[in-house]
């Protein structure tokens, strides 16, 4: 991608890219306790993690995780 910056323009791109994937990533690996259950919903819908990896969590907590992690 970055061999194939030509003009101005194309920087413009790769920053907005970069932008949205530093933003992608803030938002995957967000350690806020008030988020947590969003994080993991999102790495179980996306395989990083799954069900059994959520032992020792309540169970309320992991039956909120896995309805979000499967809409």
């Amino acid at each position: 991608m970055i061999g194939d910056i030509a003009s101005p323009e194309d920087i413009w791109h790769l920053h907005d890219f970069l932008s949205e994937k530093r933003t992608e990533i803030d938002e995957k690996y967000d350690y806020r306790y008030s988020v947590l259950i969003f994080v993991f919903a999102r790495l179980v819908k996306e395989g990083w993690l799954e069900e059994s990896d959520l032992n020792g969590l309540h169970e309320d907590k992991v039956s909120k995780i896995i309805a979000l992690a499967t809409m």
